[in-house]
Parts: structure tokens; C-alpha cells; sequence
């Protein structure tokens, strides 16, 4: 091998290397968006199921708080939409542009199909975007106001599961008179979702051990909403439970339904945490 062969495949080797390396820091990135060019991820953050912790209140137009019929958000305005949290702060070594940081990312989102859900004319601020793909949903806050760093944050849409035993529903029902379930129905929807069969499955269990065993489903909601709306959804969701439970072979004449709407809260609905606990179903020993 000659002197320019051996240099040159020194070279190669080096551009690889060096290719490898972009690529390992460009895969930092969100795989929903890239950063923006001249900007480095800082700092990443990720957490499997959590909500926007920054508490920020949003305005969905320029004179109205967005609220519970803004999609991801509560009646106070605050982002509550639950999932997959990946933060991401990029830094700019430069001098960075906070104007283009914001155009760019807002034509980054129409080409995906998004939209901006908030209505802020300045730029330099916080905004909240939301991208409907492969029927999951994903926000993105952006937070622009520094021209030296910006920062992400994306929630996939996900859904908290809850995986419980037959035995554990037993234990609970024998040692304080019921056992607690959260299963997970879209907003207003008392449609039981293909996720709750292996709880379905687990009260199935549960009732087919214990033939004497007799239930009152009861449906519980957070305050979001008028009192009589919840009520009547909380009845439907019990309910739907009900029809899930004799449709896997139980004898209806053992169960019973109730909803008590936002009446009996179990936590603190202030905070989204708080009303994640209060949406619940819970299984109430029958004398």
C-alpha cells in the first residue's frame, strides 16, 4: 500500500468516525422534530408517564385562559395532557435568533400537519403545539425566550396502566371493604378501551373465584366539568364495566352500579396528580 493510499484511508476512517459522532448527537434529538441548526442539546430529561411540571397557565386567544375543551388542558388554563415527558434544551454558542427559533419550529409543526394551540403574538414566550400522528397525540411546549437557548418539551399521549391481580383485589376487598381501579376512558367517553381488558380479566378472576362475592361497581370523576355531567358519566362508565364483566360470564344479578361523580374525591383536585387518583372505579363489597 502506498504512502497516499495508507493516508487516505486514515482520512476515511476519520470522516467515518467523525460521521458516527454527528449522527450519536443528532440522534439526541426528538424523533418528532431536530434541533435547530447551530444548536447543541444541552441537557435531555425523559420520564416513561408524568404531565407538563411546569405549571405554567396558557391562553388559547389572546383574552381567554385555554380550558378542559382545549385539547390537553384544564379549566385553569394549565397543560394536563399525560404521557411520555421528554425535555430537551438545546444551546447556541453563537449568537442564536429567538424570532427564527420560532417560525422555524412553527413551520416545522404545519408540515406534520399540527397546529399552535395557544395565541401569543410575542415570539420570545411559551407555546404549545399539537401534533396528531399515527393516531397518537403529542404536545410540544416551546419555550423561546433567550437567544443563547431554547427549550422542548414533548408528552406523547399515553395512558397510565394499571396492572392489578385477582389476589391483590381480593386482599383489598377483605381488609377495608372495596379496591380501586383506574382505567382509562377517553375524555367524556364511557367506552370501555381495548387497554382495561387485563383489569377486566383480573375482576373476572377476582368473581369467579369467590361465587358469593357480590359487587357494586362504582364510578368516581375529578371536578373537571359540571357536577350533573360527571355524575351521569361516572354511572355510564360503572356501567360499561358492568356489561364487560357479564360479557366475560358473570351473573349480573351480583353486580350493581353506581356513580358519584366528582362527590367523593380521594385526593386533591387542584393539581393534575390529584385528579388523575379522583377518576376512578372502585369495587365495593356487596353485604
Amino acid at each position: 500500500m502506498t504512502y497516499l493510499q495508507k493516508k487516505s484511508k486514515a482520512l476515511a476512517a476519520l470522516l467515518l468516525a467523525l460521521f458516527a459522532c454527528h449522527a450519536l448527537a443528532a440522534g439526541q434529538d426528538h424523533p418528532l422534530l431536530s434541533g435547530m441548526a447551530g444548536y447543541e442539546v444541552d441537557s435531555r430529561k425523559m420520564t416513561e408517564f408524568g404531565v407538563y411540571e411546569d405549571g405554567d397557565t396558557f391562553f388559547c386567544t389572546p383574552s381567554r385562559k385555554c380550558n378542559a375543551s382545549d385539547a390537553g388542558f384544564g379549566a385553569d388554563g394549565k397543560l394536563v395532557a399525560e404521557g411520555k415527558v421528554t425535555v430537551l434544551r438545546y444551546a447556541n454558542r453563537g449568537a442564536g435568533k429567538t424570532l427564527a427559533v420560532a417560525r422555524n419550529y412553527e413551520e416545522a409543526v404545519r408540515s406534520l400537519g399540527g397546529r399552535k394551540l395557544t395565541n401569543l403574538d410575542n415570539h420570545e414566550s411559551l407555546n404549545v403545539f399539537l401534533v396528531e400522528k399515527d393516531k397518537r397525540r403529542t404536545w410540544v411546549v416551546l419555550e423561546n425566550s433567550y437567544s443563547s437557548s431554547y427549550k422542548l418539551t414533548y408528552i406523547e399521549e399515553k395512558p397510565m396502566q394499571q396492572v392489578v391481580k385477582a389476589g391483590e383485589l381480593a386482599d383489598a376487598i377483605n381488609k377495608q371493604g372495596f379496591a380501586t381501579l383506574h382505567i382509562n376512558f377517553d375524555n367524556n367517553s364511557a367506552v370501555i378501551k381495548p387497554d382495561a381488558k387485563i383489569s377486566i380479566d383480573q375482576v373476572t378472576a377476582l368473581l369467579m373465584q369467590d361465587k358469593t362475592l357480590r359487587l357494586s361497581i362504582e364510578g368516581h370523576t375529578d371536578n373537571v366539568g359540571s357536577a350533573p355531567a360527571n355524575k351521569t358519566l361516572s354511572a355510564a362508565r360503572a356501567a360499561s364495566m358492568v356489561k364487560a364483566l357479564v360479557a366475560s360470564g358473570i351473573d349480573a344479578k351480583r353486580l350493581q352500579v353506581k356513580g358519584f361523580g366528582s362527590e367523593v374525591p380521594v385526593a386533591d383536585n387542584r393539581s393534575e396528580e390529584g385528579r388523575a387518583k379522583n377518576r376512578r372505579v372502585e369495587l365495593v363489597k356487596l353485604k
